[in-house]
């Protein structure tokens, strides 16, 4: 006999699967952008090396993000989810074509940065590249004095480098859209939108350059950088527990 509690529990989980299912994308490689900006880099050894298996509020905001996404495109779509590959051992550009022809434990993927642009516009004469991020702490960014994240500002910084490698074009700006991942009857539904003028390229490539080199060792010995104290010590790393105790600089898998 069936119960509403069982139809109910069907529902569910259908529901939670159909979540995961969404928030699948192409991941081509092993060293992207996102590894590129993290202010340390045994953080990101530990995650390629370590599984980490995600909660229900991990996949919340995942999963909005990943909507916002799948239905915002700014400039059309030639300029929306532009993929980015870069052979910084080569200096030569690799297209979505080329990594996809690649077998994933190709050891070739280590010398290419890989990242995607969410949208890329032009106001006035110059190009600008947006980023779309979901966030709890609108309030916070909806202040006059405050300004995009560190972190989002660097990541941006960073395509800019891809992007003038992979397509010649050189974006001086960037700018970033915060949209709250909440529903507040009483607030108004507003984006906060921050911009910023970009770093010189050369600057960023080298320290890009630097921080590749260190995962591709990791990764091709399976050792482990040197530890970083930074915010994400206390509270914020998966890893936290596990780095704290690790007396080698190697890890077994």
């Amino acid at each position: 006999m069936i119960t509403l509690e069982n139809i109910s529990d069907k529902v569910y989980f259908e529901f939670r699967k159909a979540q995961i299912e969404g928030m699948k994308t192409e991941r081509l490689g092993q060293i992207h952008v996102s590894d590129l900006i993290k202010p340390c880099m045994r953080y990101v050894s530990y995650s390629k090396f370590l599984p980490k298996m995600s909660d229900t509020e991990d996949v919340r905001s995942l999963f909005f993000g990943q909507a916002v996404h799948n239905i915002t495109v700014l400039n059309g779509e030639e300029y929306n989810e532009m993929f980015l590959g870069y052979n910084y051992v080569r200096d030569e550009v690799v297209t979505r074509d080329d990594a996809l022809k690649m077998p994933a434990d190709d050891p070739k993927h280590l010398d290419i940065i890989y990242g995607s642009i969410d949208d890329l516009l032009k106001v006035g004469d110059k190009w600008v590249i947006s980023d779309k991020k979901t966030t709890g702490s609108i309030d916070y960014f909806s202040k006059a004095r405050s300004s995009a994240s560190e972190s989002h500002i660097d990541q941006i910084n960073r395509y800019r480098v891809l992007l003038k490698k992979c397509y010649n074009i050189d974006a001086e700006y960037g700018s970033v859209i915060y949209i709250s991942n909440s529903i507040n009857k009483e607030k108004v539904d507003k984006p906060i939108v921050k911009s910023f003028k970009l770093k010189p390229i050369e600057e960023t490539l080298a320290d890009m350059v630097e921080k590749a080199k260190i995962i591709k060792d990791s990764i091709k010995n399976k050792t482990l950088p040197e530890r970083t104290k930074n915010f994400l010590c206390d509270g914020y790393c998966p890893y936290a527990t596990k780095c704290f105790t690790d007396e080698g600089d190697t890890i077994e898998v």
